[in-house]
């Protein structure tokens, strides 16, 4: 099954992943910042946003709400 997605996630040598624009071949920016040298789940969460910018982001847990 061949994706069609212009942004995919690519394990980098190190552990780190990158967000990799197939249209420009070459790694995704916002900005001036490329996006290189991620935790999975940032480069999973930012591809998942640059593909469908309508997506609701997942739910994460809120770090800074006090416990009862």
């Amino acid at each position: 099954m061949q994706d069609n997605n212009r942004f995919e996630r690519i394990e980098e040598p190190f552990g780190t992943w990158m967000v990799w624009d197939n249209w420009h071949d070459e790694p995704a920016k916002l900005g001036s910042l490329s996006l290189v040298g991620l935790s999975y789940s940032s480069a999973a969460l930012l591809c998942e946003k640059l593909n469908d910018p309508s997506a609701e982001p997942a739910a994460e847990p809120d770090r800074n709400r006090r416990k009862i």
